[in-house]
């Protein structure tokens, strides 16, 4: 298995995504669709952790990037994602991505965390109160 998807906490309010060191696109491809799975799951909002941390990326990353972008809109209870372990590379890759296809990424922002923990935190902080 390249990528692991599983819940990150027992309300189902967060999905992670952990790369292995190496993976295939048949493996994101798998990922995606059971992200997909779990946040039509349930009706509350659901956000996403990618752990990337110690992943080999493809050198074909911005294709494959674009072809993501293809993909239809979010559900309407997907919340907010958050990218754990991004090199200095992927962030200025993602900034290429956002300048090339902004509209796009209209309530698809990625956000980036230095670990674990920090992006659990994040999401906390973002998550309406109540």
């Amino acid at each position: 298995m390249g990528i692991v998807t599983l819940w990150d906490n027992r309300d189902k309010t967060v999905i992670r995504l952990e790369f292995e060191s190496e993976w295939k696109v048949a493996d994101l491809e798998a990922a995606i669709q059971t992200t997909d799975e779990l946040i039509g799951s349930v009706e509350h909002q659901v956000d996403v952790i990618v752990d990337i941390e110690g992943a080999t990326l493809p050198k074909d990353f911005m294709s494959l990037a674009k072809q993501l972008l293809a993909n239809p809109q979010p559900r309407t209870n997907e919340g907010n994602r958050v990218v754990v372990g991004a090199t200095n590379i992927v962030r200025s890759g993602y900034s290429a991505i956002q300048k090339a296809f902004g509209e796009k990424l209209t309530g698809r922002e990625v956000l980036f965390a230095a670990n674990l923990g920090e992006a659990r935190a994040m999401l906390r902080n973002l998550r309406p109160s109540g």
